[in-house]
């Protein structure tokens, strides 16, 4: 049985566990996209992953639409990482950047 992302994604039951499956689905989309730039005779109309437990295949249709969803995926990544770290910002005097 093949599956969409966001149904990888949401399999995933923590937060970690979707971060570690969001840069598994990035790391493929962009190694995807470096066949493309290689000049391999490859399309880059679908690609699949398969992480032992789920295939996930995906349709796009062209380099343009992969790239939008490697930002939307960073994006989405990043928005599980406030979650499980928690926004933190600090406040420094000047007397600190000596």
């Amino acid at each position: 049985m093949e599956y969409t992302p966001a149904q990888y994604i949401e399999s995933k039951t923590t937060l970690l566990a979707r971060i570690i499956a969001i840069d598994a689905l990035i790391d493929t989309m962009i190694l995807r996209l470096a066949d493309v730039a290689g000049g391999l005779n490859v399309s880059v109309e679908e690609y699949q992953m398969d992480d032992g437990q789920m295939k996930i295949k995906t349709r796009y249709r062209d380099v343009k639409d992969v790239e939008a969803g490697v930002k939307s995926l960073e994006k989405m990544k990043q928005m599980y990482e406030n979650r499980h770290n928690g926004r933190v910002f600090h406040m420094r005097d000047s007397r600190s950047y000596r």
